[in-house]
Parts: C-alpha cells; sequence; structure tokens
C-alpha cells in the first residue's frame, strides 16, 4: 500500500537529501506595511488520553495569523487539527492531537505556536474555510479560497480520523500568487476502515504594496529512513518574518511531527520533522516545507 500518493496541487521534483526547488513570492516593495509578529507558545501537560486539544490565544487585540505545534509522544502521536481562530473573544490557535492504533503507552504531550500580530485594518486579514463531505476514500483534499488578498498562513482540521488519518497543509501555488490551500487528508499505511472529514481554513491578506507579504516552499526526499528533518531550515529575508507555516508528507504512514518557528519575538525561520509510525519505509518519500514572510 506504500505506492498511494496523495494528490496535491504542487507539482513535485525531487531527488536527494538536499533541497531541490525554491519558489519565492513577490518582489521587493517600495513601502510595504509593517506587521510585528510574536509566538506565544502553550504546552499540554503529558497525560495518556489517547487524543487531545489545546487553544493557545493570542493577546487581546491581537489576530492570529498562523502557526504550527510539535508532538512528544513519539512516532505514533499524529497532528489531527491546526485551526486558526478569529473570535469577538479573542483569537487563538488550536491543535488536537491523536494517538494512532498502535496507542502510546507513555504520557505524552504537545506544544502550540500561534503566530500572533496587530495588524491594520487595510490588510483585510480573515480566515476563509471549507469543509468536504464526509468520506471514506484514501485520501482526500478540502479546499479554502481567498476572496481578496494572499494567503499568509493556513489551518486544517480531520475529524473522525481515530488518529488513523494524516494531516498535511498546501498551498494551490508555487509561483507569484497563492490564493488558496489545501488541508490534505491521507489514511495511513493499512488503511482505516471508519469514515472521516477534512477542513480547510485559509488565512487571508490584502497587501497595500505587492510585495508586503512572500511565500518559499523547498521540497525534499529522504532515502526510506524513518525519520526526514528539513536539511536547511527554511528562512525568510533579512528583514523580513514569519506569518504562518506550511507542509506535509506524501507517503501513507508518514507525518507531520514537528512544523515550529525558530524563535518567539519575531520569528523569521522555520523547522519541520517528519516521522513514519512503521519504520524505514524502504523507499524515498518527500516532505514539503513552506514558509510565509511579511514586512
Amino acid at each position: 500500500m506504500q505506492s498511494r500518493l496523495v494528490k496535491k496541487w504542487a507539482p513535485v521534483v525531487a531527488m536527494g537529501l538536499a533541497v531541490v526547488a525554491v519558489q519565492v513570492l513577490g518582489a521587493e516593495p517600495a513601502a510595504a506595511t509593517s506587521v510585528s509578529v510574536q509566538v506565544f507558545p502553550a504546552s499540554y501537560s503529558p497525560d495518556r488520553l489517547a487524543a487531545k486539544s489545546l487553544s493557545a490565544p493570542c493577546p487581546p487585540g491581537q489576530r492570529v495569523l498562523g502557526g504550527g505545534a510539535l508532538t512528544a509522544g513519539g512516532v505514533h502521536a499524529i497532528i489531527t487539527e491546526l485551526q486558526p481562530i478569529h473570535a469577538a473573544g479573542g483569537d487563538s490557535l488550536r491543535v488536537s492531537v491523536a494517538a494512532d492504533q498502535f496507542g502510546i503507552s507513555v504520557a505524552w504531550g504537545f506544544q502550540v505556536f500561534p503566530f500572533c500580530a496587530a495588524v491594520p485594518a487595510a490588510l483585510n486579514v480573515q480566515i476563509e474555510t471549507h469543509t468536504n463531505q464526509p468520506t471514506s476514500t484514501e485520501n482526500d483534499q478540502a479546499v479554502s479560497h481567498c476572496k481578496l488578498g494572499t494567503v499568509i498562513g493556513v489551518g486544517g482540521k480531520i475529524d473522525n480520523g481515530n488518529g488513523q488519518v494524516n494531516l498535511s497543509f498546501f498551498t494551490n501555488s508555487s509561483g507569484d500568487f497563492p490564493t488558496g490551500s489545501a488541508a490534505s487528508a491521507q489514511e495511513d499505511d493499512d488503511g482505516f476502515a471508519g469514515t472521516y472529514t477534512v477542513t480547510s481554513y485559509s488565512v487571508c491578506a490584502q497587501p497595500t504594496v505587492f510585495g508586503d507579504f512572500q511565500q518559499f516552499k523547498i521540497w525534499f526526499v529522504t532515502n526510506g529512513s524513518s525519520v526526514t528533518s528539513t536539511p536547511n531550515d527554511p528562512t525568510c529575508p533579512s528583514g523580513m518574518h514569519l506569518t504562518g507555516l506550511a507542509g506535509g508528507t506524501e507517503t501513507p504512514g508518514t507525518h507531520l511531527q514537528i512544523i515550529e518557528p525558530n524563535r518567539t519575538v519575531a520569528p523569521n525561520a522555520a523547522h519541520f520533522v517528519s516521522q513514519s509510525s512503521v519504520g524505514p519505509i524502504g523507499n524515498s518519500w518527500i516532505e514539503e516545507a513552506t514558509i510565509f514572510c511579511a514586512k
């Protein structure tokens, strides 16, 4: 069953362990709108529950732009939700994690990394969402589109996957202007007998000057081992910092374990780690990492 691959928008051509493709959005702006981003991490205290969730809030008056997560439960801990939430009572990033069918025998937890900022109203930051109909297919993609502007952060959620449906995040373009994103669901290596639902979230902003926001995307492959990590952590250009993260894997049985920023104040680089829950794959497999950057 390892030949099954998720169908996603961005074409992938990669060889070796090095970064093999880099795409850059936009050009140097004449005058960009400043967005000062901070990360406000929150941790879920370890316990033995099979599924758990935690919402990490932004300070009052700040918008959540995107974010990341880190699981600390080993290879059988699966991220099932990374949802940016805009709400009258305050913005937050909600993360859910579940043990797969193998279970986790020790107490375990995870971390949440919301990217928060006070943003000018002119940027018209908003979250677009789309939920697919329930399905029992091997893979599925929910797609959400920006009504205006470009994607600056993403999220997704899988309901009723019981830790056996892995979640990835991709944008609809490797070129100049991503206007949507997909939450991609793939059943694990031995499949899933149930019915699940996948939801996509695109955090959108309308640049005041072309180049306010940029996307950087890399693809790389592992040689068939059970773990892969970004060989060079993708980094925003000088003077820019992260607003959001996206990424994922394409081979059943593999999944994101870490998608995190490098620091809490004006983060400018991100670290991605994926693992196989069934040990070495036996052939090469692909991980994609995307960062969104702002002036």
